[in-house]
């Protein structure tokens, strides 16, 4: 067992034990033990089916509750899979109405790849060498390792009630996250190859909270401060580059997340009106600083290639300020509303480096923006059991260093509709209203793509969205729910770019307790996405005649996302046995529907056609999840159960397809080494297990 776990354990037996010795005579103690055996057979990708657990083959996993109550006091003590990487502790206590303190400690891996392979060593620092230019193509003779990180949460905190109406909350946090992750870098600019590299991951997050505030109505006030500090313990990577030939031996740079800190400050305060009403308020303000060392020179294929620099350390400084005022009412009995005022503004005061590179003067744009949202919403009782709610929102963003459209104006209207004049059913319907507007205020030459170019974050569009939704109850012990939405989004202004996006949802589910012994249910959701693009390739005239080395392209991107699924919870025998029959399926199919706008020339384009460069796998997955369980309670206190889960995960991605270590040689545009990360995500695997339960 790990040292944090076994300290955790400890503090927590001391603490119980203390408490108990207190007044035993008023103790009541209760909590639940159990232990879960079970038997894994995984084929396939080990690590996509671990991503975010830690079951192994032969395991037996515990878990602990114990809970302590008095008159006056409590403590909660929960454990979960001790001794695991995906074990959790927690501590919660205090005293009723006065004070309430926790602690607590988890760890929780995330696993990419088992057996990724490199050329390189020192996989797991910060500097990655081979011994001999280019690097050996035999796969077999790499080096193999892990793609994983652990990640390590602990704190504390403390509430202090005492001393009502005032309070004082105060929590620390400590997060730690040690593996190795994969990166990609260009080997080279323009063209070139690229290359893979094991990245190490050795973050350190430090976190402090505190809140004090006065409460009474019709008063509320607090004050806040949280302050955050972000260690790496490697601030860059060394590699040998491959790609730089006879400079190879040269050491390259990969700059990794500078060690930064943050604080905020705010203040909330809220008070009742006349009328129903009431005012809150929210006012804060945050900084954020970094700092990095920069290089005076960079590896070229010729060697080391000098730059002259106006300052060798970059400090990052970024201020926000953000406030909002709300003000809701209910001043008639058939009307309720609200108005509210939001701003969001940063301000960029970092350093700007002038940096000479050859005849080429490159100075560091500095982008901030400012949010403004104001609006207000109205909501009407009706006769017949109608409600209507209607809404208004402006929304304008200012960005700083945006050449192409530096504002953005949205005007966003809805309304929605509820009727409730059944005791069965509930009905309801929706509709939105979203206008973009952007002056585009970039490139005005056409021959640059930046003047047909409209990035789809910012450029203008309108957006319609219906929604519409009923649930009903028509006999006892049967739900029933039904919900649709639609988005249409046409981009006015867009040439090339994203042009339309459409979106259908649908949801059902239901719920039914047979006979009080059965209690079967099912989902099923399913959406629909399709995507809409204008593109060009070679020169940016986009009304010039089309050749085989300049002309327009289309895409059309659909996706659909399947989730489905249903069980049964029978109470064969009640209170003694029980069986849960469970299955889950998600499914997302893509497709990618290119258009060359122009002819195929079999001298250039060999055998493709307008069918052959579709793309049929675009993103497919599967997932399908079974589970069969059934517990036998020997008494209120004593339980036993048996169960089988079977999992089953099949990837199927263009991108992944035919992978290769190595796809292209080093003088090819194409060429790469990769290391294997993400590459065959498929797995089953086959789950018995066993678990006893004691309650007290």
């Amino acid at each position: 067992m790990k040292m944090q776990a076994k300290i955790f354990i400890g503090a927590a037996i001391f603490i119980l034990t203390f408490l108990s010795n207190a007044s035993a005579q008023d103790r009541i103690i209760s909590g639940e033990i159990g232990v879960t055996p079970i038997h894994l057979d995984v084929q396939g990708n080990r690590a996509k089916f671990n991503e975010y657990t830690d079951l192994r083959a032969g395991g037996v996993y515990g878990q602990i509750e114990l809970r302590d109550d008095t008159p006056k006091y409590y403590l909660d003590f929960k454990a979960q899979d001790m001794g695991y990487y995906s074990q959790r502790y927690s501590l919660e206590g205090g005293k009723w109405g006065a004070f309430k303190y926790n602690v607590y400690f988890d760890e929780l891996p995330h696993n990419l790849t088992y057996g990724a392979r490199s050329f390189y060593s020192g996989i797991g620092t910060n500097r990655l060498s081979y011994p001999i230019q280019p690097p050996s193509s035999n796969v077999a003779t790499w080096n193999t390792f892990d793609y994983t990180i652990d990640r390590k949460n602990y704190g504390a905190g403390f509430k202090l009630d005492l001393i009502k109406p005032f309070f004082v909350d105060f929590s620390v946090n400590k997060e730690e996250r040690k593996g190795i992750f994969p990166n990609g870098a260009a080997a080279g600019s323009p063209g070139n190859g690229a290359i893979e590299l094991p990245t190490p991951i050795d973050y350190v997050t430090d976190n402090l909270k505190l809140t004090a505030g006065y409460s009474k109505n019709p008063f509320f006030v607090s004050f806040g401060y949280f302050y955050s500090q972000f260690t790496d313990q490697n601030s860059n990577l060394y590699f040998r580059n491959p790609f730089n030939g006879a400079t190879a031996a040269l050491t390259d740079v990969y700059t990794l997340a500078p060690n930064n800190n943050y604080q905020k400050f705010d203040f909330k305060g809220g008070v009742k009106l006349p009328l129903k009403s009431k005012f809150d308020m929210s006012v804060s303000y945050a900084q954020a600083e970094s700092s990095a060392n920069l290089f005076s020179s960079y590896v070229g294929t010729t060697g080391l290639v000098p730059i002259t620099l106006s300052g060798n350390v970059f400090n990052g400084k970024r201020e926000t300020q953000d406030y909002s005022f709300v003000l809701t009412s209910n001043p008639l009995s058939f009307l309720d509303g609200k108005l509210f005022y939001k701003n969001y503004d940063t301000k960029n005061k970092s350093d700007q480096i002038v940096t000479q590179d050859g005849a080429n003067t490159l100075v560091n744009p500095l982008f901030d923006y400012r949010k403004q949202k104001y609006g207000a919403e109205l909501g009407f009782r009706l006769p017949a059991s109608f409600y209507l709610t209607t809404n208004y929102t402006h929304v304008q963003i200012n960005r700083r260093e945006r050449d192409d459209i530096p504002v953005n104006k949205d005007n966003i209207y809805g309304a929605d509709l509820r009727w409730s004049g059944l005791d069965f059913m509930l009905a309801k319907v929706g509709y939105e209203r979203l206008e973009r507007r952007g002056t585009f205020e970039g490139s005005t030459n056409p021959a640059d793509f930046e003047y047909w170019i409209r990035r789809y974050d910012v450029a203008p569009k309108n957006r319609d969205t219906y929604k519409a939704g009923i649930d009903l109850f028509p006999i006892e012990n049967l739900n029933f729910s039904f919900g649709y939405k639609y988005k249409d989004t046409n981009y006015t202004d867009t040439i090339l770019g994203l042009q339309k996006d459409k979106r259908s949802e649908y949801y059902t589910e239901a719920d039914y307790l047979l006979l009080k012994r059965v209690r079967l249910f099912a989902y099923f959701d399913y959406e629909y996405v399709k995507l809409d693009q204008f593109q060009r390739v070679g020169n940016a005239n986009v009304n010039a005649a089309p050749t085989t080395a300049a002309y327009n392209w289309t895409l059309t991107q659909t996706e659909k996302n399947y989730g489905f699924g249903g069980g049964m919870n029978i109470d064969i025998l009640p209170k003694k046995l029980a069986l849960l029959l469970q299955a889950n399926v998600y499914k997302s199919d893509g497709f990618a529907d290119y258009t060359y706008l122009r002819p195929f020339v079999p001298a250039t384009d060999g055998t493709r056609n307008q069918n052959s460069i579709d793309i049929n796998n675009w993103g497919n997955y599967r997932t399908n999840y079974y589970i069969a369980k059934a517990t036998y309670f020997m008494n209120q206190n004593l339980s036993f159960a048996a169960g089988y889960a079977f999992s089953k995960y099949v990837y199927d991605d263009a991108q992944y397809n035919g992978y290769q270590y190595v796809p292209g040689p080093l003088s090819s545009s194409n060429g790469a080494f990769l290391t294997g990360a993400y590459n065959n995500l498929s797995y089953r695997a086959d789950m018995y297990f066993v678990s006893a339960a004691y309650k007290f």
